[in-house]
């Protein structure tokens, strides 16, 4: 950790961590074992080309040209682009299940059968990447912050941007495995905080039954997460359900905030992050005495063999309560107060959390 002055906090890192990384397990020989998760890892350039043709038409047409369609042409246009991703991903997700049909089948005999609360869930998760040699991701681990959560029995939500439909999935299943190994390090395996993963209920939709088996295992929670109009009754349920685990400290949350608007590539952070995170916080502030938050930033634009991106893990945030409202310590300016009345406070905290998303991603990208 480097502090250049009084207020920023800028470490300096760059450690390339292998998938199959056992710096994590010092006390835990169990995890040399391999894990049919790994399956998840695996691509063939058919199923990447759809994937990405999808992630084209969607950032780089739909959402630049036809945003708001008027004309009965552009319309029809739009019909026929979103029909072209949905069979495109469904196509790359029937290659994907006929490519790793054994491992699939053999994962819902039995990861899926495990219960979440069982000690063996959380040891599966922290085995992943065990027969992945060649994979890799680049992050600030020594930084320490992983550690220092898995050493609190304190829920923390993850705020994550989100650059990539597609490859954004190995990036959050493998930050929730680093943070299964250093929880089963430490023998916590029955007590830590379980991973839930918000994604679209499209997504869920879309794959074949037996991949969304082992995705809603592996922690992915459903929102509709539509451009348009949302299907606000089933969001609520969602997040209350969510909410009751994250104040018992039964659950870790990983969100993407931009959640579709990812897709307006040409609109600033400020204008992509949706507010519902804040009113999840500003929620859970009331019942607990402070509510951790880490931001998260991820970059692809440094291509390297066998990479998966680069992450760097933010200082935490911790809001709780003040005598005039809501409060930050920490973050990017090192224990700054934040307060505001309960009619601004959501404003304030999507503004904090972004100003800190934002910086987590530069030093991402400039790693």
């Amino acid at each position: 950790m480097q502090v250049t002055n009084q207020k920023i906090y800028t470490p300096q890192f760059r450690a390339k961590i292998p998938l199959n990384n056992r710096e994590m397990l010092r006390n835990t020989p169990l995890f040399s074992q391999s894990t049919h998760l790994d399956s998840m890892f695996n691509e063939n350039s058919i199923v990447k080309g759809l994937d990405n043709l999808s992630v084209f038409i969607k950032n780089k047409i739909l959402c630049k040209y036809f945003n708001a369609p008027k004309t009965l042409l552009e319309k029809m246009l739009v019909n026929i682009q979103k029909k072209i991703i949905l069979y495109s991903r469904i196509l790359a997700d029937r290659i994907f299940l006929f490519d790793n049909k054994r491992a699939i089948n053999e994962l819902n005999s039995g990861f899926v059968n495990t219960g979440q609360e069982s000690g063996e869930y959380i040891e599966e998760l922290a085995k992943i990447g065990n027969t992945l040699e060649n994979k890799f991701i680049i992050a600030n681990t020594e930084d320490k912050i992983l550690d220092r959560i898995a050493q609190s029995d304190n829920s923390t939500i993850f705020v994550l941007n989100h650059p990539n439909y597609h490859k954004d999935k190995f990036i959050y299943a493998f930050l929730s495995s680093m943070l299964c190994k250093l929880y089963a390090s430490q023998g916590k395996q029955t007590k830590c905080p379980r991973p839930k993963i918000l994604v679209s209920r499209n997504m869920l939709k879309i794959v074949h039954p037996k991949i969304g088996n082992i995705y809603r295992k592996l922690g992915l929670v459903e929102v509709d997460a539509s451009l348009g109009k949302k299907d606000r009754a089933f969001n609520a349920k969602t997040m209350k359900n969510l909410m009751q685990e994250f104040i018992k400290n039964k659950s870790n949350i990983f969100i993407f905030p931009e959640g579709n608007n990812s897709a307006y590539q040409s609109k600033s952070l400020d204008e992509r992050i949706q507010p519902g995170i804040a009113s999840f916080i500003k929620e859970a502030v009331k019942h607990k005495k402070s509510v951790r938050v880490v931001p998260v930033g991820i970059d692809y634009s440094k291509k390297q063999k066998g990479s998966l991106g680069r992450i760097y893990i933010g200082r935490p945030l911790y809001f709780k309560h003040y005598k005039t409202g809501i409060m930050y310590t920490e973050g990017v300016e090192k224990q700054k107060i934040m307060t505001a009345s309960n009619k601004h406070s959501s404003d304030k905290i999507l503004d904090t959390i972004c100003q800190n998303l934002k910086h987590s991603m530069e030093k991402a990208k400039n790693s």
